[in-house]
């Protein structure tokens, strides 16, 4: 559209996702670079890095380099950062330890949770033995209630978890503030940073201290392949995981590769992140105002306080899967329901603790490289397909 800036500098190879996509929650398309590093590391990564021999030391040197490159780029000591395979199994890892931790030193039984956390923190905070878990209601807006998280930290826990933004409607908690009423309950905070780093801060930055005790982040929101994931202990966090950590890898064999890729990815876009979050901020606002024009649709989640690159809209009258298919045909790529439960047909919790009921809810989710060809195209074909949904 005339007018609107160009997206922001990417050095050759630039990201070039296809053409329509809009669903990057999943993961970002994997990067050139990270495809390369991955590459070249499975040549010399598949010895055991905890081997004393050549080969073991070999890939024992390409896992440490890759932890230390993620965690610059984080901005967290290396020497506080593990890695795993996943978000989901290092957030098993670190709630499951903590509150081992916790109770062991008298800690009371209790986690307490927002309403809008992740199934995967929600998922771990039950399967702790003997935890009473308890929920704090977040706003309309999806961000967490803090007059009802001081009356619950009040009454005593092993841990909180609050995320630093939510990954369905891209609002960001006030986690500054969470984590003052947790320090001064004397209560550790976890945070999962899913969809964060990569597009926006996590709150560990330069002399910052940070606003958590714990925080997992994704490598796949930053252009990696899968495989590798990041847990950051904050200083003097209490930690007790059911198996060592291996080399500064958490459970399993590691997978020095999939750490080589998100080390490389983290290098890549540290310059140019900033600015492209930008340019997705700008999208994201276009999309805004323009679905506000459309009859029965609306924007959910924080306006302002949000993540730069997520948009969810709900529809009247009409059933989001059969949305997700016509724009589908069309070339254009979006989300129905959470990434977490869109693929079992079960209701949006996060939805549902924001006191919105609907049968249609829409996930938009810019990748890097994405282009104004491929908002143009959507706005261009929503109104038909909402039409055609409708009867």
């Amino acid at each position: 559209m005339q007018g609107w800036t160009a997206p922001p500098p990417w050095p050759a190879p630039a990201p070039d996702p296809p053409a329509g996509y809009l669903d990057a929650v999943g993961g970002q398309p994997v990067l050139a670079v990270a495809r390369q590093a991955f590459a070249a590391a499975l040549e010399q990564s598949w010895p055991d890095p905890a081997r004393l021999h050549h080969g073991g030391r070999r890939a024992g040197l390409l896992l440490d380099t890759a932890k230390a490159s993620i965690a610059r780029f984080l901005g967290v000591p290396a020497a506080d950062t593990y890695l795993g395979a996943s978000a989901a199994q290092l957030l098993h890892a670190c709630i499951e330890g903590m509150f081992a931790a916790r109770i062991g030193a008298g800690a009371p039984e209790r986690i307490i949770v927002s309403e809008a956390e992740s199934l995967a923190v929600l998922t771990a905070a039950r399967s702790c033995p003997a935890a009473e878990v308890v929920t704090v209601p977040v706003t309309a807006t999806g961000a967490v209630d803090l007059d009802m998280l001081a009356s619950a930290l009040a009454q005593g826990a092993a841990l909180a978890c609050v995320q630093v933004a939510n990954a369905e409607v891209g609002t960001r908690q006030p986690l500054a503030d969470v984590h003052r009423l947790c320090t001064e309950a004397g209560i550790p905070l976890v945070s999962d940073a899913t969809q964060v780093a990569g597009h926006d801060d996590i709150g560990a930055f330069g002399a910052v201290e940070p606003c958590w005790d714990a925080l997992v982040a994704a490598p796949r929101d930053w252009g990696a392949t899968a495989g590798c994931a990041v847990l950051v202990l904050g200083s003097g966090t209490r930690w007790k995981p059911a198996e060592a950590p291996d080399r500064g890898w958490v459970g399993g064999f590691p997978d020095v590769a999939a750490a080589a890729a998100a080390g490389a990815a983290a290098e890549y876009i540290a310059p140019y992140w900033r600015a492209q979050a930008d340019e997705h901020r700008a999208m994201i606002d276009h999309l805004r105002a323009e679905v506000a024009e459309l009859p029965g649709v609306r924007a959910v989640g924080d306006p302002h306080d949000r993540l730069p690159h997520i948009l969810t809209v709900v529809v009247d009258d009409a059933i989001g899967e059969a949305i997700v298919t016509d724009l589908d045909s069309r070339g254009l790529a979006v989300a129905s329901g959470s990434a977490c439960t869109a693929d079992n047909r079960m209701s949006s919790h996060v939805l549902g603790a924001m006191a919105i009921a609907t049968p249609a809810s829409l996930r938009i989710s810019l990748p890097y490289g994405c282009t104004w060809r491929t908002i143009d195209d959507l706005l261009a074909a929503l109104p038909e397909v909402l039409t055609e949904a409708r009867r």
